[in-house]
């Protein structure tokens, strides 16, 4: 009996960590854009959708996550977090949603949206100072890429 208890809490425990919420590195070079397919590759840019199942969406760039949602490939409903890579802090994904963004024609993005995204407020106006353009947060991104 002993170990059948010891058995049932190792299987919840392996089974509640599967379905982790946090996003995971994008392995760049490798892993492939669940919109474009392309390979993802510019450690500046770069997504994720985390559902509240655990399942992970990475993406090229901000853009084609946001696309994604769009054509309602996952609902909004089911996503537990939306995650983008700060152009300053390559590699590093931040929550979205506390993220500032610059879409800017003199600062191209991997696939034409020209955006890009900082984590704080003051790189994002240093940015539009070095590159014109505009700065949206993440509910005006959102309308202007017609999620919400």
């Amino acid at each position: 009996m002993k170990k059948f208890l010891i058995l049932i809490l190792l299987t919840t425990i392996l089974l509640l960590s599967s379905c982790s919420r946090e996003p995971e590195p994008i392995n760049f070079g490798v892993d492939q854009c669940e919109l474009c397919r392309m390979t993802i590759s510019d450690s500046k840019f770069g997504a994720e959708i985390v559902t509240k199942k655990g399942k992970i969406y990475k993406f090229d760039a901000a853009e084609c996550m946001l696309n994604y949602i769009g054509i309602d490939k996952i609902k909004y409903g089911d996503v537990a977090g939306f995650y983008v890579i700060d152009v300053l802090r390559p590699g590093e994904l931040k929550d979205a949603a506390t993220c500032y963004y610059l879409i800017s024609e003199n600062f191209p993005s991997p696939m034409g949206a020209n955006l890009s995204a900082y984590s704080n407020q003051e790189d994002v106006i240093s940015q539009q100072k070095r590159h014109g353009g505009e700065v949206r947060s993440w509910d005006e991104l959102q309308k202007h890429f017609k999620i919400k």
